[in-house]
């Protein structure tokens, strides 16, 4: 009966315990949007925005001194509006938290990463424990506007994301920002190219059950292309000079369109419509357009 009444009371304990919160499993948080990567902030550019973090339990956040840090490179650029934070957060509630990105009028084109932690103080008031989840952060710095970086997102289908005005991946053209950043011509005849890559990849799809007209419509696109690869060659060179200079300018070109190219054939499906595209453009030959006729086949309108 002793042993009984002694057990019963461990229970009692126990559950008393629980119900104070004393063994009640931590709290988790989740952050919204689970990664802050906006669009391309200019040089001198200011902007600002909002996340927010939610409990989502199983317990609420009680009694404990919260502070938000930023973590990486972006500690230099981005700054944090500390919330006033409620005493208790509950399972369910959300706080939001203000970002400013601030870029100076001198920045350089690239990807600053960090991220943004929640940390608990401990009583001493120098020791925290990070708090469950963190933010990441990708700030893209770049005078020209390029959408955020879609990263294994956009490898899950062969279109991929497109968010930009030239109907291409994004993906791809920040590749071609990133790799001429300072001459527009070059990359609108790389943005012509990729538009026309972009598109014979989709009509070959979008055209499976019509082999006959699958092939004629791929053929036509791929004639765009070698337009926007004739543009290139005047644009860096390869067709005045020596023959030792036009060939030294020709690799130039190859070697920027092959580093397109191997962005835009970066999961094995897309390299497998590649292989079934170029099959459909066997026995075809393509003139060789003189120097004074490479201009005119520069697109101009690219957002057509």
């Amino acid at each position: 009966m002793l042993k009984n009444k002694k057990f019963l009371f461990i229970i009692g304990a126990i559950l008393a315990l629980v119900s104070f919160g004393v063994w009640a499993t931590s709290a988790t948080i989740s952050w919204t949007p689970s990664r802050y990567a906006p669009y391309s902030i200019a040089p001198g550019q200011l902007t600002s925005t909002t996340v927010i973090f939610t409990n989502n339990g199983p317990s609420d956040i009680n009694g404990k001194k919260l502070v938000l840090e930023l973590r990486g490179d972006v500690a230099g650029l981005v700054s944090v509006t500390q919330p006033t934070f409620p005493a208790v957060i509950v399972k369910g509630q959300s706080v939001s938290v203000n970002l400013s990105v601030k870029s100076s009028t001198n920045a350089s084109i690239r990807v600053v990463d960090g991220t943004l932690v929640l940390f608990e103080m401990k009583p001493d008031g120098k020791t925290k424990d990070v708090f469950s989840a963190v933010l990441p952060i990708e700030i893209t710095l770049s005078p020209i506007s390029v959408p955020p970086d879609p990263s294994e997102f956009g490898k899950m289908t062969v279109e991929g994301v497109i968010t930009n005005q030239y109907k291409i991946r994004d993906d791809v053209l920040r590749a071609i920002v990133f790799a001429f950043p300072t001459s527009e011509p070059i990359r609108n005849a790389l943005i012509q190219y990729s538009q026309a890559d972009q598109k014979m990849a989709e009509d070959y799809l979008a055209l499976a059950n019509n082999p006959v007209e699958q092939k004629r419509v791929v053929r036509l696109d791929a004639q765009k292309r070698d337009n926007g690869y004739f543009c290139m060659l005047p644009l860096f060179g390869a067709n005045t000079g020596t023959l030792d200079e036009q060939l030294a300018k020709l690799d130039e070109v190859d070697n920027a369109r092959h580093a397109i190219d191997f962005v835009f054939l970066n999961t094995k499906e897309r390299s497998r419509i590649n292989v079934k595209t170029d099959a459909l453009l066997g026995g075809t030959s393509e003139r060789v357009p003189d120097d004074n006729e490479m201009p005119a086949l520069c697109d101009t309108n690219l957002l057509d």
